[in-house]
């Protein structure tokens, strides 16, 4: 299994994203022996006790891994060994950690969920269990750019102005990115976004087409 690191081992927590030839996505019609192969190997590289791979909707729930994940989006955590994991092909992919208070997040970041303000309710779910955005870490995962991502006015418009481009004679593009980063004030971003669509290593919907049944996993654990 290969893997773009963002913290590996560093500060007492792993997160990465997967390449291309790896999936572990069962509800976008890949093979199901394959994608059970690709789980095994999961957890043997990584040493998790449990996996937590939610079946995302575009929601703005925010669970725990206790929980039913049909229809949760984001997850949180401070139990070692547990594996929260996000898919996405275009969306942007969100992990979290407060290094003190040993609390991780990961959350999916579609238009929909990032206009609902599902980053700002996992941070929110994280200080639950005693995280503070000011001790927070973010690694963005691959996504697809503001250069790539062309929508309708009827969705810019949704977006803070400032997340949006706008260029005379050409329809609007939006920075999932900076419109992530303005919901979460005082979180400290550890790395710079890599594009979905310009990045053959990763999964893209847009670039591959929305008959594409693999996904990019991004995920996060506090090694027991």
């Amino acid at each position: 299994m290969k893997k773009h690191c963002y913290f590996e081992g560093e500060a007492g927590v792993s997160a990465f994203s997967t390449l291309v030839g790896f999936n572990v996505c069962d509800y976008a019609g890949a093979d199901p022996k394959q994608v059970a192969a690709d789980r095994q190997k999961l957890a043997e590289i990584t040493g998790a006790r449990e996996i937590f791979i939610p079946r995302q909707t575009h929601s703005v729930r925010v669970g725990r891994p206790d929980d039913d994940l049909h229809g949760v989006d984001a997850l949180v955590t401070d139990i070692p060994g547990q594996l929260l994991c996000i898919n996405t092909a275009d969306c942007l992919p969100l992990l979290l950690y407060d290094p003190k208070a040993r609390v991780i997040g990961a959350a999916h970041c579609g238009w929909r969920g990032t206009v609902g303000r599902i980053v700002e309710a996992t941070m929110l779910k994280m200080q639950e269990l005693g995280a503070k955005p000011e001790r927070t870490l973010a690694a963005v995962g691959p996504h697809i750019c503001p250069e790539c991502f062309e929508v309708g006015d009827e969705v810019a418009q949704q977006f803070p102005p400032t997340s949006v481009i706008r260029r005379l004679g050409f329809k609007p593009h939006v920075s999932l990115f900076e419109a992530v980063k303005i919901q979460l004030p005082g979180v400290t971003f550890v790395n710079s976004p890599l594009c979905s669509m310009h990045d053959s290593r990763f999964y893209s919907v847009r670039r591959q087409g929305r008959e594409l049944s693999q996904r990019t996993l991004s995920a996060i654990i506090i090694p027991s």
